[in-house]
């Protein structure tokens, strides 16, 4: 009975540590991201980096994700509070005329928050599909040496780092995203060596795809007005 109580508090400790690794890396990848792609480039034998699969730094990301939709949460709650109270102290008869129950904005904020919780691994296993199929598809392009898919895996486990940032109220989004841009950016330099113009080419190539959709759906809806009249 001991021997079985030590063996599961082993396995619970190793489990700990597996997490604290995790975490510790991540954050490591967020502060040296160029350093973070040498060392898989050229790994150090003695200190060898722990990698993350782009599957591990997305649940990674989804903790952040799930504390900054609970903080989002709070917040307004304590701002509904607080609003409540002072209407309160300084007019009765006021606070009857407001029912918080019915402020839609304040659904929509709430909804908002428990919707980007859920969606979030299921967007980012598009992401993860989206991007691997880009960096594998721009490295036979410039004829990039070694195993693209493993080094797709590893720019995209680097890019999900940025979303530590969304423990951040209020401009933890923005910080969010300029910081997606460069650690993509020094994983597509130091494993593709693509020229800075390419790179960013490859960081903004949904944005360009996106114009390009919108554009054939306007052409076929002005070709099918045309056929139309």
């Amino acid at each position: 009975m001991a021997g079985d109580l030590y063996t599961q508090l082993e396995i619970n400790k190793d489990r700990t540590m597996k997490l604290y690794d995790v975490f510790l890396t991540y954050i490591y990848y967020l502060i040296h991201p160029f350093k973070t792609h040498e060392q898989f480039v050229n790994p150090d034998v003695e200190k060898p980096l722990l990698k993350l699969t782009a599957y591990e730094s997305l649940s990674t990301s989804w903790v952040f994700v799930i504390i900054n939709g609970i903080a989002r949460i709070a917040l307004l709650n304590l701002v509904l509070v607080m609003i409540s109270n002072m209407i309160a102290d300084s007019n009765l008869e006021l606070l009857g005329l407001v029912n918080i129950d019915e402020m839609s904005n304040y659904s929509f904020l709430i909804l908002s928050a428990v919707l980007d919780i859920i969606f979030f691994p299921l967007f980012g296993l598009f992401i993860i599909q989206y991007w691997e199929i880009v960096i594998k598809f721009f490295g036979k392009l410039i004829q990039t040496p070694g195993d693209l898919a493993g080094k797709a895996n590893e720019i995209i486990s680097v890019y999900y780092a940025s979303h530590i940032f969304k423990i951040i109220p209020f401009f933890g989004a923005f910080a969010q995203s300029i910081s997606s841009i460069v650690l993509m950016y020094a994983g597509l330099r130091v494993q593709l060596k693509a020229s800075p113009a390419l790179c960013f080419c490859i960081i903004f190539s949904p944005v360009f795809i996106g114009i390009a959709l919108i554009s054939v759906f306007m052409l076929l809806m002005l070709v099918f007005s045309a056929v139309t009249f």
